[in-house]
């Protein structure tokens, strides 16, 4: 993970950080919390889990009463935290407590399993007088913060721990080892809410019958041009915007396309196809080069959603595009954290395949450059923009929340929130009024980036009707079971 070398290589920006911090934090309304917070030692980390950050967040600010604060990094796709009064007590600490709740998604779920089993130091955004610059702590211009390193408090996945198996569902260079039996048993792994996955697909490929037997073969190595899927098809290559090794969204996609890690290890055949597929990955010059024509799979592996977004995007724009380099290209991160330059040959088709959560379905727009595709039919899956009703177009299963929640889409994860047996006290006492908001389906209802996508755990009381709770279930819990409907 290379922790160590990243906090050493953050503490000049912290620095930086610091002299800038007076024009911002100290005076502001916001001071007075934080530090309070901070000295009282009123401190919640949760990391992992990036697919569902923003939900995430927002759940995290119905804990508070009044104006509360809002806080990132210079990324805010990594750090978020949230900081303002308790609206009821928690354990010890009474209602109108001052409270900071940091969210990490750097990194992925897998931050949200190994290090909290393991109390390891990460790190963290910095929310404190001295580390915040820029902002007004708002949503729309938080204080952005530098980076310390702290353990943290839980974790969110959006697959159990056990899933994160070794190697091809754990970070690092070389893999992290999994988590063993004890590391295991000190979890407590709680279902949150079930989020439905899609299957994105770039606008240059032309609507054809989808189905997952033939994802499966293209998602495990088993075949690699288009045609070979359906023959309609261009004959080009198969290229696949996946996530890194521990990511939660990819350990979503090894599950239902291969069943890993729930299969038969001693086989290769379940196995996720990866950056090794073929010879446009450089681990030298870290560096993808997508030149097409190639007559095979070319797998491309990225950090975050937003960096699965741009390498769909890429596929698409290298076609018209005029870049003097030759290559339309953006930068992500490798598996462990270092950066990675990915470049698509211009004046090719690049025909491409992603793995996303439906938390990016308001990207998924029907003048956009990919769209979600149906299953077991030839139909796209849109929306434009945050507010509006989603769009099912053409024929199949699409993800609709109807669908989902009666279980007849079934790629879907279900969110677990990992606390440690280590976290006790208040903080648990914060934790159990977190998870408790993120359980309801009403407040589900009322996030943005949720409502549509989401459900409820099977059984969840719904007492206002939003009928957004699932009716299938995996077989005893275990999601290596098969989803049963509950009638």
């Amino acid at each position: 993970m290379k922790l160590k070398q990243l906090s050493l290589l953050c503490a000049v920006a912290c620095a930086a950080f610091a002299g800038q911090a007076n024009a911002q934090v100290a005076g502001s309304s916001a001071q007075s919390i934080v530090d309070d917070a901070n000295a009282n030692g009123r401190v919640v980390f949760i990391s992992g889990a990036s697919a569902v950050q923003g939900g995430l967040g927002q759940i995290a600010q119905t804990l508070f009463t009044g104006t509360n604060y809002y806080f990132t990094g210079t990324s805010a796709s990594d750090y978020r935290a949230y900081a303002g009064k308790l609206a009821v007590a928690a354990g010890g600490w009474p209602a109108g407590s001052n409270v900071i709740i940091i969210n990490r998604a750097k990194g992925g779920s897998v931050q949200g399993v190994n290090p909290v089993a393991r109390a390891e130091s990460i790190e963290s955004l910095n929310v404190s007088t001295a580390g915040c610059a820029t902002g007004a702590g708002t949503s729309a211009s938080p204080f952005v913060c530098g980076l310390n390193t702290r353990v943290p408090d839980a974790g969110v996945s959006d697959v159990a721990p056990a899933l994160f198996d070794e190697a091809a569902n754990t970070e690092g260079e070389p893999a992290q080892p999994e988590l063993n039996d004890a590391e295991l048993a000190s979890l407590t792994a709680t279902p949150l809410y079930g989020l439905a996955f899609g299957v994105p697909v770039t606008k240059n490929l032309p609507l054809f019958h989808l189905n997952k037997s033939a994802l499966s073969a293209i998602m495990t190595g088993n075949v690699g041009t288009w045609n070979a899927v359906d023959a309609s098809l261009p004959e080009s290559d198969i290229i696949v915007c996946r996530r890194v090794n521990g990511s939660g969204t990819q350990a979503v996609a090894n599950l239902y396309y291969g069943n890993y890690p729930c299969g038969n290890l001693s086989s290769a055949l379940n196995l996720p196809a990866d950056r090794d597929a073929s010879g446009a990955w450089d681990p030298v010059a870290r560096t993808f080069t997508v030149e097409g024509n190639t007559g095979g799979l070319v797998v491309i592996e990225n950090s975050t959603s937003g960096d699965v977004r741009a390498c769909l995007n890429a596929a698409v724009n290298a076609k018209n595009s005029a870049d003097a380099s030759g290559y339309v290209s953006y930068v992500t991160k490798d598996r462990a954290g270092a950066n990675v330059t990915v470049k698509f040959k211009t004046g090719v088709d690049h025909h491409a395949v992603g793995v996303l959560s439906m938390d990016s379905l308001s990207s998924s727009t029907a003048a956009g450059n990919w769209q979600f595709r149906s299953l077991d039919g030839a139909g796209t899956y849109t929306q434009e923009g945050s507010s509006a009703t989603p769009v099912a177009t053409g024929t199949g299963r699409f993800p609709t929340k109807a669908s989902y929640i009666d279980g007849t889409w079934d790629m879907q994860g279900w969110i677990s929130f990992n606390q440690p047996t280590r976290t006790t006290g208040n903080k648990a006492a914060v934790l159990a009024q977190f998870v408790a908001a993120a359980q309801n389906p009403s407040v589900l209802t009322a996030q943005s980036g949720l409502k549509h996508v989401a459900a409820a755990i099977p059984g969840t009381p719904d007492p206002a009707g939003t009928g957004q709770v699932l009716r299938a279930a995996y077989a005893g819990g275990d999601q290596c079971a098969p989803l049963n409907r509950n009638y």
